[in-house]
């Protein structure tokens, strides 16, 4: 599937999948290939790409729209079909073992759901003087992001990242050509269902950098408890 939709279910999976901790994920690959793989943590890695799904995307089922649970289920599902191989590969950090479970997982809930773009209604992003931001919360040209930034996939590098802070992942910053600009980075909080406290949790910026700060404002704002104040 090589429209919009189905590059961004592939790389929301991808943000999801990496977002987990590396315990869970040596818990759901195992010690080696098919030991001591426990089967538990399925449901809640699908349960957890449920949410970022149901999140950013508008996803039907037979015309209806899905619920997260119904989401979660089919998740796990496919999750349960991967191969003790390649689940094991994924506790090796392996690029090409996560493009493959992406790629299995988005296979097997395209021939379950529809998916497409959620039409955006301004309740993700505060409105506000410049780019949903007040003059005094716009990304200053000497700020640097703190934490660690990874190329999401290894064979496309420069346009898309995610973050970390340690083992917890903050969120994802990416460029897709939405709208014939090429100056807009897009950036996404880790959707892990804990209260927003007024903060947006998706928008864009004009750089890389400026996204990557943005995001990791609002992560340590919300893991300091801090609400938005406008």
């Amino acid at each position: 599937m090589q429209d919009d939709a189905g590059t961004l279910l592939r790389s929301f999976l991808n943000t999801s999948f990496r977002k987990q901790s590396q315990r869970r994920i040596r818990d759901f690959g195992g010690y080696e290939i098919g030991k001591r793989r426990q089967p538990h943590v399925v449901n809640v890695i699908a349960h957890d790409a449920a949410d970022f799904l149901c999140t950013y995307l508008d996803i039907k089922t037979k015309g209806r729209p899905a619920t997260r649970e119904g989401v979660a289920i089919a998740v796990a599902e496919a999750l349960r079909n991967v191969s003790d191989e390649l689940a094991y590969r994924l506790t090796w950090r392996d690029d090409k073992a996560w493009r493959d479970v992406c790629e299995a997982v988005a296979v097997c809930l395209e021939g379950c759901m529809a998916f497409d773009r959620k039409p955006y209604d301004g309740s993700l992003t505060a409105q506000s003087d410049y780019n949903g931001w007040k003059s005094w919360e716009v990304i200053a040209n000497g700020e640097r992001p703190r934490g660690k930034w990874r190329h999401a996939w290894k064979e496309k590098p420069g346009d898309d990242f995610i973050g970390f802070d340690g083992e917890t992942c903050m969120g994802r910053i990416f460029k897709i050509d939405f709208t014939g600009s090429d100056e807009r980075w897009y950036w996404l909080i880790s959707a892990d269902g804990s209260p927003r406290r007024g903060w947006p949790a998706a928008g864009y910026e004009a750089s890389a950098r400026s996204a990557a700060c943005r995001v990791e404002r609002i992560y340590f704002a919300l893991v300091a408890g801090e609400g938005r104040v406008v």
